[in-house]
């Protein structure tokens, strides 16, 4: 039996970053992983601004390491191909509005992970457990007991569970995401695409909605290609995302034409998402959960690292506090809740009212069209530049002045 005042399941960046912060506070904790790392983790490979600030916030070493070790691409502009091929170019702000200074890059998540990883590990107030999955969880009145598939067991006073996209340990504690706030996404690495190495390019299509087909270019010239699709939409349409990644760049005159010299690297993988549309139980009895478990993931963007560096570092606070107060209920950690969707409760807003939108074929077309047109009105591409750094999309959609701008002025 090993004990632990806290027990952080999962070792991803919201993992990480419970972890690092306990560890400022010399805190001492076990964090547990089902995976080996190095390992490969299906994502979009892109570290917007707000993973930038967070991990500057967290400990800008890690920034530092990445920048030495040659792991990150700076990324500078956005393409959006609607479906009648007319590009719509956006441009990313510098970080902070430092010229020069990039606001986001792409990195290799075997890469990126691995560096977080090698952080923890320095730590003496950390100890990582590694190919132990978490099977069994028992809340007693001494603490939680968590029995792994190896045979280990612990008894913590309180649990973080940071297992991304893996719905397990959510089963156990009754807690699973539902199948409504999902979507399902299938990658693949390439080389040899004809995609400019600073710019990332997303393709839509109305049978692919809501969803996208997505290329970020990474370091050593490598390609991470994304189909991203709701998996009600899989479900009710019986989709094979495998046969639908093939067919459509077959099918799609520049994809064609970008992938005419490409070659595929290793496999697919696919991976679920949990996003971040409706606000989940997060905190209860001897338990946070953060990060993608957490339901986090922005529909606008679908990024979800920022918000998990963010998660961890709240929970790891709350802990902190707990631990002095010796009080692990569900009272006591709901602060937590409350405090993480203060901070991203916009999101939320914008993501229940767009996501079920999305499904309706009459919104998700008029979104089309709408695209269409502005692909060719290249002077409205700040306007949407603007909204993509909006905190509060939904905001700006209902201000009858951005859309004068957009169609008019």
């Amino acid at each position: 039996m090993i004990d632990a005042e806290v027990c952080i399941i999962g070792a991803g960046p919201a993992g990480v970053s419970a972890s690092i912060t306990l560890s400022k506070n010399n805190v001492k904790h076990l964090i547990v992983d089902s995976a080996v790392f190095p390992r490969n983790k299906p994502c979009g490979d892109i570290m917007p601004t707000g993973v930038i600030r967070e991990l500057n916030d967290l400990d800008p070493d890690i920034m530092t390491s990445l920048y030495e070790k040659g792991l990150v691409n700076p990324i500078w502009h956005t393409i959006t191909y609607p479906p009648n091929g007319n590009p719509i170019n956006i441009d990313y702000l510098p970080f902070n509005n430092q010229a020069g200074v990039p606001g986001c890059f792409s990195v290799s998540r075997y890469e990126f992970d691995e560096v977080l990883i090698q952080k923890i590990q320095k730590s003496e107030f950390a100890t990582l457990r590694q190919g132990c999955r978490i099977t069994a969880i028992e809340n007693k009145s001494e603490g939680v007991h968590l029995q792994a598939e190896d045979g280990t067991q612990i008894l913590a006073k309180m649990i973080i569970v940071a297992t991304g996209s893996n719905n397990s340990v959510l089963k156990i504690l009754g807690l699973e995401q539902p199948k409504s706030d999902c979507a399902i996404g299938i990658r693949a690495h390439f080389e040899g695409i004809d995609v400019e190495s600073h710019k990332t390019e997303l393709f839509l299509q109305k049978d692919l909605m809501p969803g996208g087909f997505y290329i970020t270019p990474l370091p050593n010239k490598k390609f991470n290609v994304n189909l991203v699709v709701s998996l009600e939409k899989v479900k009710t349409e019986n989709l094979n995302l495998r046969e639908i990644f093939d067919s459509f760049i077959e099918s799609n005159k520049v994809l064609k034409q970008k992938f005419s010299n490409a070659t595929r690297i290793g496999n697919y993988e696919g991976s679920m998402l949990f996003l971040g549309i409706h606000k989940k139980v997060i905190a209860g009895d001897r338990f946070m959960i953060i990060g993608d478990s957490a339901g986090l993931i922005e529909i606008m963007s679908g990024n979800g690292i920022p918000q998990a560096f963010m998660s961890g570092k709240y929970a790891a606070r709350k802990a902190i506090e707990a631990l002095a107060k010796n009080d692990f209920s569900k009272a006591e950690l709901q602060d937590y809740e409350e405090s993480l969707f203060k901070k991203i409760g916009k999101s939320y807003s914008a993501g229940s009212f767009f996501y079920p939108a999305l499904h309706k074929k009459w919104f998700s077309g008029s979104i089309l069209n709408f695209l269409n047109y502005l692909s060719k009105r290249p002077q409205t591409n700040d306007l949407l530049r603007d909204l993509l750094y909006q905190k509060n999309p939904l905001k700006l959609l209902l201000n009858p002045g951005f859309f004068y701008k957009l169609f008019i002025k």
